[in-house]
């Protein structure tokens, strides 16, 4: 991004004053700059080997800026209390399921416009899916910006979005709540017994066997596109309960 306007309000809504700050896909350092004149300290990751190079010269003289080589969805992040990124398209959906498990106060993101939407989506719509009920169920989540696409050098096909997210206070997902999650979204306009019917695989149980587990499922009559995040998450753990044990 190269539009100082949008990556000032960026920094702005990530609060960063005084904070350890991750980046995700610094780049250049054109948000990494902005950054570090108001964080505490700015991990900037950047899986491309050059364009890291290049940034690390040009944050040399910049104290509270450590440049990382790595890519992000195999990285062990430390503790961190921000995180910021202008996140490549292609893996936005990875870097959010990875952002779910990590402990951090709140980030700030620009996101393809459309994935943003999809983000919020309520049930019994088209963009309802498993991407929106783990992000619903992780965080707050506030659409902000929009950013034309038009500020990014190249030029995408497709405008994009300022998004803000804050952690829930509850605890996020578990690894066989994620589980459940992504199996039986596998079939989202299946009734929710025949999704994880469809799904035994993932469960590692016989198709005869998990047939008789699941008579007790209270919502099993419903399709899955259609159950709210909290009606899929007692689901996932009246699921655990009968079906796992």
């Amino acid at each position: 991004m190269h539009d100082s306007r949008i990556l000032k309000r960026e920094v702005e809504y990530a609060g960063v004053e005084g904070k350890k700050v991750l980046e995700i896909g610094a780049g250049t350092g054109n948000l990494t700059v902005l950054l570090a004149e108001k964080a505490k300290e700015v991990i900037a990751i950047e899986k491309d080997g050059r364009l890291a190079g290049f940034l690390a010269e040009r944050m040399a003289t910049t104290q509270n800026v450590h440049v990382i080589t790595a890519d992000f969805l195999e990285w062990i992040a430390p503790a961190i209390d921000v995180v910021v990124s202008n996140v490549p398209y292609s893996v936005a959906s990875p870097i959010l399921f990875k952002l779910a498990e990590l402990d951090f106060e709140r980030a700030v993101l620009c996101l393809q416009e459309e994935f943003a939407k999809r983000m919020v989506a309520k049930p019994d719509t088209r963009e309802y899916s498993r991407l929106s009920v783990m992000a619903q169920l992780c965080f707050e989540i506030e659409l902000l910006d929009r950013v034309p696409k038009g500020a990014f050098s190249p030029i995408p096909k497709v405008d994009s979005r300022i998004v803000r997210l804050a952690r829930r206070e509850e605890k996020g997902v578990d690894e066989k709540t994620a589980l459940f999650i992504r199996a039986i979204f596998q079939h989202r306009k299946k009734k929710l017994e025949n999704a994880i019917i469809d799904s035994r695989k993932e469960f590692g149980i016989e198709k005869a066997e998990l047939k008789k587990r699941i008579d007790s499922l209270r919502l099993r009559e419903r399709r899955v596109f259609t159950l709210t995040k909290e009606e899929i998450a007692w689901s996932a753990g009246e699921f655990r309960k009968t079906v796992l044990q």
